[in-house]
């Protein structure tokens, strides 16, 4: 068993769940000490930094924000290496290079609480890591 304190992390895509999970985290589990994490794929609209600094104002907490091993070659760069193929549900490379891994790096082998702000509807399979220290949570 692990001595390390369990991390409580909440990744934030920018969109309404993640968003609104985030939201009622705070206001209904304030006593989480909970992170906040944002994956910049480089392709992100400028309102997308905008809206970052609000919730982070609105939340009262830094959010980490974590790129891909490649630094500043973000999406384009990994659409060159995938030949001009478009990330789809079928072929996640934008999830799993410029999300998941950069998550997983960041959190290293701490033990995690992951919180998905994700839809009953949706499928969670490639949404999230498979290492055995991240345990995914899906309060909604």
């Amino acid at each position: 068993m692990s001595d390390k304190i369990t991390r409580h992390i909440l990744l934030l895509s920018g969109g309404k769940d993640s968003t609104a999970l985030a939201i009622y985290m705070r206001d209904n589990h304030p006593e989480i000490e909970m992170e906040y994490v944002f994956c910049d794929t480089h392709k992100e609209l400028p309102e997308i930094y905008e809206y970052l600094a609000r919730i982070e104002s609105y939340l009262g907490k830094r959010i980490t924000k974590l790129s891909s091993e490649e630094g500043d070659r973000g999406f384009d760069h990994f659409l060159s290496i995938y030949r001009g193929y478009l990330p789809s549900p079928q072929m996640r490379w934008c999830t799993r290079q410029l999300k998941i891994e950069p998550f997983e790096k960041h959190v290293a082998n701490d033990p995690v609480s992951l919180y998905v702000g994700i839809r009953a509807d949706e499928n969670r399979e490639g949404f999230i890591s498979t290492k055995p220290n991240i345990t995914p949570l899906y309060p909604f």
